[in-house]
């Protein structure tokens, strides 16, 4: 259900969205303190190997395959900035178990793993609901710009987490630091705007069945070229994340040598990265456009992540070039990601936005805990190594999608008549609600 903000108000201004903004900042330090110290957590307080990283990541990720469908729905049924206050808060109090478990001596792996599992419904309710409500707060023409802004807003927290995070290593116990992630996570929910009443003649959204919705959603996403080209590139680009993330922890620690504080302090210089891009990436897309930007960034991803595996045979000290690939592949991701925000909420109306963003994610995130357990279970058998040259691959990969598309050479999402084929048609029986883009 959309959340009745006025659409028709510029981002400046916009004080809804600035409270949105704000709240994404918080959000940040604690996914921020989440990626940083559970892998961390578990290899250095628990002993864990690649496996159990993969696992980790894995579960971590697990609800976005099992509830991510029907949470969609949800999210187009109930109040999407409540649901995400809902998801905030219940996030700030599973962060306090882990530290109170190793207060008192019991924590295991398993008490981390079952942990991330309940965090990652917690995920699939606050991404679900967020990424339905943007274009609510700003309208669908401003997606990108919006994404811009809020990736802008993270990458400046997650700046600063590394640095809170590595200096309170030195004088506490790991565990003990996610207290941070706790206090980001119940200031993001404090901090999102309240439900605004709807504007005067807004009709009243029609609310489909649930199965209904669902099928409307996977029809949308399969059927449609448009939708289907990036679903693809998506699903490539993420299943090279996990690859990375799923032996990077133990490949630094281990392999390179680095220390707890060390390693963490290489988010610092990919919130950096990420910074750069939110920064660059509204001139970036209006020099070049979504297509050429996406497919430029994606390629480029290739180098920059090689510089993983290099750094043991590359001149001089190899934490210089692991900051180095740090750095670049955060800036290449995210010009990546923000090229591609704005097609989705420029072709699907907002009373089935929910749905269809959720049923992209099925894929695009379901890939995730999939290629973080072959990354894992791979890693013990071949080493860290090989894992992150096919990390570097895949990412480059996931241009070829939009290479073979007419994205490849879009400026933004063109009302041509490809386009408006792709708001209109029906996928079989069914028609795509037609959003009007003119809000």
């Amino acid at each position: 259900m959309s959340s009745n903000v006025n659409t028709s108000k510029p981002i400046r201004g916009n004080k809804p969205f600035g409270r949105f903004l704000a709240s994404s900042a918080f959000e940040s330090l604690g996914d921020g303190t989440i990626r940083t110290l559970l892998p961390l957590i578990a290899v250095s307080a628990l002993g864990a190997g690649t496996f159990h990283i993969g696992l980790l990541n894995a579960i971590g990720l697990s609800a976005f395959s099992i509830l991510g469908l029907p949470v969609g729905v949800l999210a187009d049924t109930l109040p999407r900035l409540r649901l995400m206050f809902l998801a905030d808060i219940l996030r700030a109090a599973l962060l306090l178990a882990i530290p109170a478990s190793y207060f008192l001596g019991f924590l295991q792996l398993w008490h981390l793993i079952a942990i991330a599992g309940v965090l990652s419904i917690c995920d699939v309710i606050f991404i679900s609901a967020s990424g339905a409500a943007i274009p609510d707060l700003v309208g669908p023409r401003q997606v990108s710009e919006a994404y811009a802004q809020l990736h802008r807003v993270s990458s400046a927290t997650s700046l600063g987490s590394p640095i809170l995070v590595t200096g309170l290593l030195k004088i506490l116990a790991a565990p003990f630091v996610l207290l941070i992630g706790s206090i980001g996570y119940l200031m993001s929910g404090l901090a999102l705007p309240r439900l605004l009443p709807p504007e005067p003649g807004t009709a009243k959204p029609q609310i489909q069945p649930f199965w209904a919705s669902l099928r409307l959603g996977m029809l949308t996403t399969l059927q449609q070229p448009i939708m289907r080209q990036p679903l693809f590139s998506g699903m490539l680009l993420n299943a090279a994340t996990m690859l990375g993330n799923s032996v990077l922890a133990v490949y630094a620690m281990r392999d390179l040598g680095f220390q707890p504080a060390t390693f963490a302090m290489l988010g610092v210089f990919g919130a950096g990265g990420g910074l750069a891009a939110g920064l660059a990436a509204p001139k970036l897309l209006a020099l070049y456009g979504i297509g050429p930007l996406r497919v430029t960034a994606t390629l480029l991803c290739i180098p920059a992540v090689s510089l993983q595996p290099l750094a043991t045979i590359l001149p001089g000290n190899a934490i210089i070039w692991c900051a180095t690939s740090s750095f670049s592949w955060a800036f290449l991701l995210i010009l990546a990601s923000v090229a591609g925000a704005g097609i989705i909420p420029q072709l699907c109306d907002s009373s089935n936005l929910g749905t269809v963003m959720a049923s992209n994610r099925f894929f695009t995130l379901g890939i995730m805990p999939i290629a973080s357990i072959i990354g894992g279970s791979l890693a013990t058998l071949i080493g860290p190594a090989p894992i992150l040259w096919a990390w570097a691959l895949l990412a480059g990969c996931s241009a070829l999608p939009i290479i073979y598309s007419p994205i490849r050479s879009w400026q933004e999402v063109p009302d041509s008549p490809t386009v408006t084929e792709t708001k209109n048609r029906a996928p079989r029986e069914e028609s795509i609600p037609h959003r009007n883009t003119d809000l």
